[in-house]
């Protein structure tokens, strides 16, 4: 099984670019609530960023968010933009130090499609989408700095919650060398009375990510998934400011085993792709069913958990958003969300329970400048989660975050307590 997330926002292509460090005294650093303006409810998930500048965050599901701008950056603009709303620009000028703003935004009514879908034809897009990667997206070294939270949970009793900020170093979209990973943070607790599982982080499982840098791994974009799924453009969108085709897939029927399942791994969402560029925007899928039939409970370990004893698990569900972000005149990975079902089970620990994982990747800096690989990092397959620092509520005041939806010092305290319940 794959741990995954979501983003709605751009990035962008400039050698005089910031690069990714910690608050400084001269930054300034805001806060702010992000809410609809037709119903008054918090937009979760709307991308705040110092526009075609690669710095940015966004909202949880309260509409919160928090957003250190450098000093170097106040001459800038602040872009406010979520998938289905108006985007907005505000000067940056015009904020000051420790600020809360509250912004809203308007629901995007407007139809851009006048023309009858049949005259597009998905699979010439989605290979005129492939051919031009190399243009689309930065193609020279370049450094995402990045933080993850995951979090599972079973109803309110909480199971694991792992955090981290770290550097990807990555090649170039088009340079087949592996990516790189240098952790800078890292926090983790699992709770050991309930929990006989550990959910583990990969560098891997970070870059896989990246679907448009990883292409052959994404399961319905490689030469066999564009033969395995069906593709249909269904019409022409406002994805965050830009005109994007947007095309829906499923999967096609396939060879049955002797339970009546199919016995590939296949896929259902949509993809949104810019009209002008071509460059992929956008990913909102999951597994079909037949593909969380066919993950199996050996792999789901393989991959995402570690102590699995005689446990046995099953995925549920599972969804991932993958967004990127304009930089200049290119284009690269802005941000992920997951959340995952999953149903574990020990006939001899005598639990069962359903767990749910929600998993989110959020690019907070983009460094183009820095062409030198990284001189200390972690292994492809190292499990993140046992690279502890030492942290407290001020783990993260240095850095660009996603806020929690809960009181995530409180769940860690919560942990801690429930571990030192275990004889």
């Amino acid at each position: 099984m794959k741990i995954k997330w979501i983003a709605c926002s751009s990035f962008l292509l400039l050698l005089w670019l910031v690069s990714p460090v910690s608050a400084q005294k001269s930054d300034i650093r805001i806060s702010g609530k992000i809410i609809d303006l037709d119903g008054g409810l918090p937009v979760h998930r709307a991308s705040v960023s110092i526009s075609r500048k690669g710095i940015g965050t966004a909202t949880n599901t309260t509409g919160l968010f928090v957003l250190i701008i450098p000093s170097a950056n106040l001459a800038d603009s602040l872009k406010i933009s979520c998938i289905g709303f108006k985007t907005k620009v505000m000067a940056i000028a015009d904020l000051k130090k420790g600020e809360e703003i509250n912004i809203t935004l308007e629901k995007n009514t407007t139809e851009l499609s006048e023309v009858s879908v049949t005259y597009y034809d998905a699979i010439k897009i989605l290979k005129k989408a492939l051919d031009r990667i190399p243009e689309n997206y930065i193609n020279h070294p370049h450094i995402l700095r990045g933080f993850y939270r995951m979090y599972a949970y079973e109803k309110k009793v909480p199971l694991q919650l792992s955090e981290a900020v770290f550097d990807v170093y990555n090649f170039g979209y088009s340079d087949k060398r592996a990516d790189l990973f240098r952790l800078i943070k890292a926090r983790s607790e699992k709770n050991n009375r309930d929990f006989a599982l550990e959910f583990q982080q990969k560098p891997n499982t970070i870059f896989e990510k990246d679907i448009v840098n990883h292409i052959y791994a994404s399961g319905f974009l490689n030469e066999e998934g564009l033969t395995r799924h069906n593709f249909e453009a269904t019409g022409i969108v406002d994805v965050n400011g830009y005109r994007a085709y947007e095309i829906d897939f499923k999967e096609k029927p396939g060879p049955k085993n002797s339970q009546g399942s199919e016995t590939d791994k296949t896929f259902r969402g949509k993809m949104y792709i810019d009209t002008k560029t071509y460059a992929f925007i956008y990913f909102d899928f999951g597994l079909s069913p037949g593909g969380l039939h066919n993950l199996g409970s050996e792999k789901f370990d393989e991959r995402a958990l570690t102590r699995t004893r005689d446990s046995e698990v099953a995925v549920l569900a599972d969804n991932t958003k993958v967004s990127y972000q304009e930089l200049g005149s290119k284009w690269v990975l802005s941000g992920v969300e997951g959340d995952d079902s999953l149903s574990v089970k020990s006939d001899s620990l005598k639990y069962k329970y359903t767990a749910h994982v929600k998993f989110n990747y959020q690019v907070t800096a983009v460094d183009t400048a820095q062409k030198a690989s990284f001189s200390t990092k972690i292994a492809r397959t190292d499990n993140i989660n046992a690279y502890k620092s030492n942290g407290d509520e001020k783990f993260w005041k240095d850095y660009n975050i996603l806020l929690f939806d809960f009181d995530t010092e409180e769940i860690f305290r919560q942990i801690l307590a429930l571990n030192k319940s275990v004889k």
